[in-house]
């Protein structure tokens, strides 16, 4: 039950944030396996990833988004840092430190979310 209920909050608190959503598909038969929230403040593009299954999780949704992300980063004059978010595990962080992301503990003092509109 905890599971649902964590699913639905999680559901139900991201399609009511600005941003938008990109989903992946199953290539098989289109059924929606991730999605990948995106928001733009200022000058911070954060991303955030939401899986339907474990299998999903493992399917390098998150490196595809990442990319993403970091591609329309670059190519938006008025972003200058990607925030990938909390990363929940030392083995996420890990992870992102391999692909060239800094964990960072104090992101005001490094990412910009005031100075501008969404």
């Amino acid at each position: 039950f905890y599971a649902l209920q964590e699913a639905v909050s999680r559901y139900m608190g991201t399609t009511q944030m600005a941003g938008e959503i990109q989903e992946y598909r199953r290539n098989s038969d289109g059924k929606v396996i991730a999605f990948a929230h995106e928001v733009s403040k200022a000058r911070t593009i954060r991303g955030q990833w939401f899986y339907a299954t474990d299998e999903a999780s493992k399917a390098y949704v998150w490196f595809h988004s990442v990319q993403e992300l970091v591609r329309r980063a670059i190519e938006t004059p008025d972003i200058d840092v990607v925030d990938l978010g909390p990363s929940g595990s030392d083995a996420f962080s890990t992870l992102k430190e391999r692909y060239g992301f800094r964990s960072v503990e104090d992101w005001p003092a490094e990412a910009d979310y005031v100075s501008g509109p969404f």
